[in-house]
């Protein structure tokens, strides 16, 4: 009986989901921060919950995910935060009248030639800080993988390049990973408005370096997303819906990149395809929500509530050492990786750590906040003018955004991607002379919301 009752009220939640989006005005169809975001989550968030709750997966049983209670707890906690996120949505769009348009403005190449040398800059920079971090670590994973590297000695390398990596690891991040895929939204919108061979060979420039980039720590999701980013910017350079042909390219690319990685970066040479489908499946739909579970088990029995100290201490002004619980979450999870001198990550759903550090409550006010953020970020970039670096930084916060669905809340409360990125569109706009068109939009947005709140007013 409780089975079905889950069954029932697992679809019933997507069903209402749905119901909440379409009545928002927002098209599934067409690449915004809300509709991304809403997929990523379903994905990442929700539908892995079933195969924890019947225990179709082995691993993810065999690692401590073994009470009902606790699933349905999870399950309670992610259907609540997405539910209060839509209907923020829907409160915004119906009560307040903020409504978002359909699709995007038309895209127009018009670029100077400051505006193309300032991008020229950013990727030599951005190259600079790429071969300066190369220099610091001890190896490349992704070279050693080629060299034959075991996946423990993968393991270790990962490590090293990455959560052990001692010098900054987010500034160079923010260059080599960031920055180069925002270059590279840029050079293809350009090739696809203006398909000359100096655009052409910037494109390719950018995307040899990026996939590289990508790739180097064996990780498989940067790769598989910035791809997914490409395909974003055709959509909106071209004002299409994705459909069948988007949904197959992007599928196929996807299939045949993560059966590649999976099978060189973790030793999965010798198993059949049917193994290697299940591996992708398990770590697709129940790798990102599975630490959530722990997050709710670890917390308060096993540690206190933390009361906002994982947040960002920007600056050691508050009297606190952040914690770093994605390691600690690592750490309860799988004891023995300490041991082995690895540092892991259990990053999940953005609810989860405001779980971890203020209960219940937290769950719901930071839902209430990413509702409100998401949407009101959309309507303000349907409003802008659009060209091949704005094509690229809306690309990139609609990538950045759907991230809530996969990590924690705290990483976006001084988020220096989007502060640098957002730093550089604006500096770039200005080399364009786009001074003037940037005051028009503010002075058009500021007339909406004045329109909105003098409807509210009459009611």
């Amino acid at each position: 009986m409780l089975s079905l009752l889950f069954i029932f009220g697992f679809f019933l939640i997507l069903f209402i989901l749905f119901i909440l989006t379409i009545k928002s005005n927002i098209n599934l169809l067409i690449p915004t921060i809300p509709s991304v975001f809403i997929w990523s989550y379903i994905v990442f968030a929700y539908i892995g919950i079933m195969p924890l709750f019947f225990f179709w997966n082995d691993y993810r049983y065999a690692i401590g995910i073994n009470d009902q209670e606790k699933i349905l707890m999870l399950w309670g906690y992610s259907s609540l935060s997405i539910l209060i996120v839509t209907s923020v949505f829907f409160f915004m769009s119906n009560v307040l009248n903020i409504k978002l348009v359909r699709n995007y403005k038309d895209s127009k190449v018009v670029l100077n030639r400051r505006a193309r040398l300032g991008m020229y800059f950013l990727f030599i920079l951005s190259l600079g800080v790429l071969f300066s971090y190369i220099s610091q670590i001890p190896a490349i994973p992704l070279i050693e993988q080629f060299k034959g590297a075991t996946s423990e000695e993968l393991a270790k390398f990962r490590s090293m390049a990455t959560n052990a990596f001692s010098g900054g690891l987010h500034w160079y991040r923010l260059f080599y990973s960031s920055v180069l895929t925002f270059i590279s939204y840029y050079a293809f919108s350009l090739v696809i408005k203006e398909k000359t061979i100096v655009n052409w060979t910037f494109f390719l420039m950018t995307f040899l370096v990026t996939s590289f980039a990508s790739l180097m720590s064996t990780a498989k999701a940067p790769f598989i997303w910035y791809v997914m980013g490409l395909v974003i910017v055709y959509l909106i350079s071209k004002r299409k819906v994705i459909g069948i042909k988007a949904i197959l390219l992007i599928g196929g690319i996807a299939s045949i990149s993560l059966i590649i990685m999976y099978k060189k970066f973790m030793g999965l040479d010798d198993r059949p395809l049917s193994d290697i489908f299940m591996t992708i499946f398990s770590r697709t739909f129940t790798g990102q929500i599975s630490p959530a579970y722990f997050y709710i088990e670890m917390f308060p029995n096993y540690e206190d509530f933390l009361l906002g100290k994982s947040l960002p201490n920007i600056g050691g002004i508050f009297p606190y050492e952040p914690y770093r619980i994605t390691v600690e979450v690592m750490n309860y999870m799988h004891p023995t990786l300490s041991e082995k001198g690895v540092v892991g990550s259990a990053p999940t759903v953005f609810w989860a750590e405001m779980y971890a550090n203020f209960g219940f409550a937290g769950i719901v006010i930071t839902s209430l906040v990413v509702g409100v953020l998401l949407y009101l970020l959309q309507f303000i970039i349907f409003k802008l003018s659009f060209n091949p670096i704005t094509v690229a930084y809306v690309t990139f916060l609609i990538l950045k955004f759907k991230d809530l669905a996969l990590t924690g809340f705290g990483r976006f409360i001084f988020d220096i991607d989007i502060i640098v990125l957002t730093m550089f569109t604006a500096i770039l706009l200005l080399l364009n002379m786009n001074l003037r068109q940037l005051i028009n939009n503010i002075k058009g947005l500021n007339k909406d919301f004045k329109k909105i709140l003098v409807k509210e007013s009459i009611r």
